[in-house]
């Protein structure tokens, strides 16, 4: 019986919107979507969000499924395409129809999923931070090294609950992040199974090449989760520009943000 209750319970939760915790209004302007990365929630966009131009854009930002304050159905697989769903929904409920698509890390992973499902709503895909992982593809020797490294990384992160909340509480006092690599109790099967659906089994490269709308890929210099030779093999698909942010990391900070916003606001 109590197996029949949270079936019921899931199927409920499944028909929720996410939490829009951003919205600039003004339905007649151009729309800019801000999709955040995994482990993190919609605050990610702050140094972003104040950057860009409210006049001419209509900006919201939302949690993503098992973030922030979205929801966390217990009968997800948190998968690249669950994701998508709930966004859709929640665009839907907003009357979005047509916009630009910006997604950050995990969030990267969607929007480029996001604007290959649903080309007529993507005006534009800005995709920054990628963990672009070309696992099914050849590999030189170097880039074999360095996604063999990433996936046990990850690999070690799902099978060790503890180890992985806990240094995630660390680094956060540590390196005094407001949001991002936050790994906690409430989000541990969210965070975990996105990573294994939604990062580990992407299929990223073949959303690229069926994309219509122009890909803008932007990412740091400095970035700790990006292996460069694979975003240099991303750059020779049609469409995409590349844009490397030096002295930027993974994170967005405020020159990462400085440099979003002037692309966003058609500065450059």
């Amino acid at each position: 019986m109590l197996g029949f209750f949270e079936r019921v319970i899931g199927v409920i939760n499944s028909e929720r919107l996410l939490a829009v915790t951003y919205d600039s209004g003004g339905k007649r302007k151009p729309t800019i979507v801000l999709i955040h990365g995994i482990a993190s929630t919609s605050r990610t966009w702050g140094p972003v969000i104040k950057r860009i131009d409210k006049e001419k854009y209509r900006v919201v930002a939302m949690d993503l499924l098992g973030f922030g304050s979205s929801p966390r159905p217990a009968v997800s697989l948190f998968t690249v395409n669950d994701h998508i769903r709930y966004i859709r929904r929640t665009l839907k409920s907003l009357g979005i129809k047509k916009f630009k698509l910006v997604g950050h890390s995990m969030g990267a992973i969607i929007a480029a999923k996001y604007s290959r499902l649903y080309p007529k709503e993507v005006i534009e895909c800005y995709l920054l931070s990628l963990p672009l992982y070309n696992i099914d593809l050849p590999m030189n020797l170097i880039i074999k090294k360095k996604t063999d490294f990433f996936m046990s990384a990850y690999d070690f992160m799902m099978k060790n609950k503890d180890f992985t909340i806990n240094n995630s509480q660390f680094l956060r006092k540590l390196l005094k992040i407001d949001d991002g690599i936050d790994v906690n109790q409430g989000n541990w099967e969210s965070f975990r199974l996105s990573l294994q659906n939604t990062i580990i089994g992407q299929d990223t490269f073949a959303d690229l090449r069926a994309i219509h709308a122009p890909i803008n890929i932007l990412y740091g210099s400095l970035d700790e989760f990006l292996i460069p030779e694979i975003i240099n093999q991303a750059a020779s698909i049609e469409g995409v520009s590349i844009t490397k942010v030096n002295g930027a990391d993974h994170a967005i900070g405020e020159k990462y943000a400085i440099e979003i916003a002037s692309l966003l606001n058609g500065d450059k």
